[in-house]
């Protein structure tokens, strides 16, 4: 499939996910299409303490018998992933339960992995309980990957799962040296973030409000649906395109990127303005492909007054270049809004593992899985 139409498709649902961010106006309409947009819009208007939950999951997927991933692809539709997110704004943290389950004979598999985020300093703290005590399943593929040395990690350091590993200590290990602290303007980020968070909204909204009204659908549980094809989804990324010519939309940019030290991006004006024509050629080949056939559903099921409860897009995507072998996929993301929970304290000094510990266990964590396997012929 080409590039541009994944990266025009890629767009288009982030640009969708986006419009969680600021608050909008209100709208004294009660249509079909004027409740979708308010729902939208309303959904940007997130209280201080927040919960949701994130699903995805391929419902469908053909691929050419000819095609020797046939099979492999076809455990795709197995497996789901789900992560629930919860916000406290003021306490300035977030937490992500991330798990991702496959049911399929050939390949049982489960893993949870949880994050918890200072919100303020960009700082990530990763438990290692589910780490060092996985799944079942998840234990058996590590066991023979390593030699058998994952189950022993937990009788050999005992103390291991009840402690943390922060990004910085991670990132310290792995590159070797010492990260130097830096001030984090936080009011700048955010400003940035509310910012672009807004201009997207407005597009979504002029977007959505200028499409034909009966092209919104309302079901008797008060779920409101619209699909976008490829002209649609075309339309909404010229649009982004010429979004990304306000000055300021640039600067916020670059004030995000910059606050997650991306080393690499030598040379901004120039990446900026890759984006930009990689937006706009993705938004010429959906217009003019006619062998790859995009919808999305976007279904939104309104809360109380309005607020955004359930948002669901449903993506399907069909290449039929080749009449005699189509190929397609289809699967769903949900958001639900859940019941806020409290979210667990950052983990004092003393719980967090340091960069010098971590060294040392995975030096040794080698040492004993390789000392084990039989490497003739392997070069090592």
């Amino acid at each position: 499939m080409k590039k541009g139409i994944l990266f025009s498709l890629l767009l288009a649902v982030l640009l969708v996910f986006s419009a969680c961010g600021e608050s909008a106006e209100e709208k004294a309409t009660k249509t079909p299409q004027g409740k979708f947009v308010q729902t939208v819009e309303n959904a940007s208007d997130v209280p201080d303490q927040s919960a949701y939950t994130t699903t995805f999951g391929v419902t469908d997927i053909t691929v050419p018998s000819s095609d020797s991933s046939a099979a492999s692809m076809g455990i795709l539709k197995d497996i789901k992933l789900s992560m629930k997110t919860s916000t406290d704004k003021k306490a300035g943290k977030s937490e992500s339960k991330l798990n991702v389950t496959s049911t399929n004979n050939l390949f049982p598999l489960s893993i949870d992995l949880d994050f918890l985020v200072n919100t303020k300093t960009g700082g990530a703290f990763i438990p290692l309980k589910s780490i060092i005590e996985p799944d079942a399943s998840l234990l058996s593929y590590l066991d023979q990957a390593t030699n058998g040395m994952w189950s022993k990690l937990n009788t050999q350091y005992p103390d291991l799962k009840n402690k943390y590993l922060s990004t910085e200590e991670l990132t310290s290990t792995l590159s070797g040296e010492t990260l130097p602290e830096t001030a984090v303007d936080t009011k700048k980020i955010e400003s940035a973030s509310k910012d672009l968070n807004k201009k997207a909204n407005k597009l979504l909204n002029s977007y959505f409000t200028g499409l034909e009204k009966d092209r919104f659908k309302e079901a008797k549980d008060g779920t409101i649906s619209v699909t976008l094809t490829n002209a649609d989804l075309s339309n909404l990324m010229s649009k982004a395109a010429k979004l990304m010519d306000d000055e300021k939309v640039k600067a916020d940019f670059k004030v995000l990127l910059e606050s997650q030290g991306t080393e690499s991006l030598t040379d901004f004006d120039t990446s900026y303005a890759d984006m930009k024509s990689s937006l706009q050629d993705g938004a010429k080949e959906l217009k003019e492909n006619k062998d790859t056939a995009i919808n999305i559903k976007i279904s939104v099921k309104p809360g109380k007054d309005n607020s955004l409860d359930a948002l669901t897009l449903k993506v399907n995507v069909a290449d039929k270049t080749n009449a005699d072998e189509p190929q397609s996929i289809s699967f769903t993301i949900k958001i639900k809004a859940e019941e806020f929970t409290p979210i667990d304290d950052f983990p004092t000094k003393d719980e967090i593992i340091t960069s010098d510990e971590l060294s040392e266990i995975m030096t040794e964590f080698y040492s004993q899985m390789y000392s084990g396997m039989d490497l003739t012929g392997s070069g090592l």
